[in-house]
């Protein structure tokens, strides 16, 4: 489905990428949410270590498709992508929340540096900026044809920064 997530180290090394049409850049990236910033956040998520309770976290480290090391700032541990409310994840479970252009939030099923599945096999363009029903895509299957044009929905990532 793409690249694994990228992981912030540090709070002035830019991990982001370049957004084609201006403005701010296409993807997301892991890490630290200590490490965060308005211009360059990082995903936030919900986490239940095993043993531990709900709470939100931020990722380590990509382990495979849907299993990150994650830490909710006191305890580390191996958590897996799933579709359950906030305050209902079970061990070693947790969320990533994103929200599209009729402002709808969700829960990814599988996601990577740029790209995110949802769990109804839907994919989306992400980003933390901002959010557009169809952007433009270059290259390889479209999701829908828009007038012969492949098109994409770009959707907003949950981060420590979203409303700062």
């Amino acid at each position: 489905m793409g690249r694994p997530l990228k992981i912030k180290e540090s709070a002035t090394v830019d991990v982001g990428f370049n957004n084609p049409a201006g403005g701010q850049y296409y993807g997301v990236v892991g890490g630290d949410t200590d490490l965060s910033v308005y211009a360059h956040p990082v995903v936030k998520i919900r986490v239940k270590i095993t043993g531990q309770s709900e709470a939100d976290g931020y990722i380590i480290r990509q382990k495979g498709a849907t299993k990150y090391l994650v830490s909710d700032g006191t305890n580390t541990g191996v958590c897996v992508l799933a579709n359950l409310a906030d305050g209902n994840l079970t061990d070693a479970t947790m969320t990533v929340t994103v929200t599209d252009s009729g402002s709808s939030e969700f829960r990814l099923k599988r996601f990577t540096n740029r790209w995110g599945l949802d769990f109804s096999n839907v994919r989306y363009l992400l980003n933390f900026f901002e959010v557009a029903a169809s952007v433009t895509k270059s290259g390889g299957e479209a999701a829908t044809f828009s007038g012969g044009t492949a098109t994409v929905e770009l959707v907003q990532v949950d981060n420590p920064n979203l409303y700062g």
